[in-house]
């Protein structure tokens, strides 16, 4: 498989042929981006508040408690899991901006009553927005893919895009301590005015229509039934093992306990790991011009980091851990992304579909925590450990070496 080599342009934001115009096009890539980060601030700002969500009295802490915050935890990647394909579905068929701005619109309206309802309204409010967001990320990936007019174009805006979701892993905890000092009964209420900002700011710019441009000759083809597979699988392995991660920092059972403005510091140096990744790949071009050892390199990252992470017994080790298993999931996401839209005529189902694995991996891993006997929640991680090695046995099988001389995009 040929891949073409990486144009360079004078800002990354705005490469060369893009299809608006200056100042114009830059907004609008802008404004997406903050879409991608009000996707994902809109999941991790609620995390570290939910030990005190179930039940606001630390002293009645029970298995039950234990029971709902993973649950919580897992019923929006649930939602996501059921929707993102559906909505990737009905994208290739009206116009996708209505429904990326619609999305963004009931995300806030969702995200602004946590912390006043009571818990069975919670789960709702949960779902509602694993839903949205579910629709925000595939389409704003699908968005970038419409307006690029090379691969390496493409590559450039699926990092920043993707970036811009680990941004808002950052920063959404972040967002959340600060919401609560104003507010503490409603402690994303700045949150869900800031994502319906951004919802308001999407509705003044404009979006770049469908297939606006047809890529590079030579262009790779959309990958085969088998790499997809495995695409697909290295995306659940690696939003498993964050997730697992994430709720075990939430579990009262845990070897270390932490209180919530710490749980709110891991969250977002999980963050930051993450969209260190992003900075690093926007600066090579591992991304498209060695999937396969890029892919290889951080399976094993990932399966060491959840390795070692139960057996942490200090908060120092625990930040290491987690700050590479951030670096090594993001880039994960962004690889299997990218391979498996193709190319810039992406089909809103394939996108869907990778957003749809890696919600499978996001709601799995805190459903076997949430039922897994006391001091069993190791095992958990270790099992996600052996399925990312597993996945770097058959990695070669996602990128083929062509019978031909050409080189190989698997590196």
């Amino acid at each position: 498989m040929v891949i073409p080599a990486l144009r360079r342009t004078a800002d990354p934001l705005v490469p060369q042929g893009e299809s608006h115009d200056g100042k114009r096009g830059q907004s609008s890539f802008i404004v997406l981006l903050l879409a991608a980060v009000s996707a994902s601030a809109g999941q991790t700002a609620i995390l570290a508040f939910l030990p005190t969500l179930v039940h606001p009295n630390p002293g009645g802490l029970s298995s039950a408690h234990d029971f709902h915050v993973a649950s919580l935890t897992a019923v929006h990647p649930l939602a996501a899991l059921v929707a993102a394909p559906l909505w990737g579905w009905i994208a290739d068929r009206v116009d996708y901006r209505v429904m990326l701005r619609t999305a963004l619109i009931i995300l806030a309206m969702v995200t602004a009553p946590v912390g006043l309802v009571a818990l069975p309204t919670l789960y709702v409010l949960r779902t509602v927005a694993g839903m949205a967001a579910a629709a925000i990320i595939p389409l704003a990936l699908l968005s970038a893919s419409f307006a690029a007019v090379s691969r390496g174009e493409q590559a450039r805006r699926f990092t920043w895009l993707t970036g811009s979701v680990f941004l808002g892993d950052l920063g959404g905890p972040l967002l959340a301590e600060a919401s609560v000092a104003i507010m503490p009964g409603a402690p994303l209420m700045i949150v869900a005015a800031s994502i319906g900002t951004v919802a308001g700011s999407l509705c003044l710019v404009s979006l770049p229509g469908r297939c606006a441009h047809c890529l590079d000759s030579g262009d790779p083809p959309p990958p085969t039934v088998c790499a997809t597979g495995v695409l697909l699988l290295i995306t659940i392995a690696a939003g498993a093992g964050l997730a697992a991660m994430h709720v075990n920092l939430l579990m009262t059972r845990s070897a270390v306990s932490l209180s919530r403005e710490q749980i709110a510091w891991m969250l977002s140096l999980c963050g930051f790991g993450m969209l260190a990744a992003q900075i690093f790949h926007a600066r090579l071009d591992w991304l498209v011009k060695v999937p396969g050892r890029l892919a290889g390199l951080t399976l094993g990252l990932l399966a060491a980091a959840l390795v070692a992470f139960p057996l942490a017994s200090s908060i120092a080790d625990m930040s290491v851990f987690i700050l590479v298993a951030g670096w090594s999931s993001a880039s994960l996401r962004l690889v299997t992304s990218f391979w498996i839209s193709g190319s810039a005529a992406a089909s809103g189902v394939r996108l869907g579909l990778q957003h749809s694995a890696a919600s499978i991996g996001q709601a799995l891993a805190p459903v076997a925590l949430a039922f897994a006997a006391p001091g069993a929640q190791p095992l958990v991680l270790w099992s996600i450990a052996g399925l990312s090695l597993l996945l770097l046995v058959v990695l070669p099988l996602a990128w083929k070496r062509p019978s031909s001389g050409a080189n190989s995009s698997g590196g």
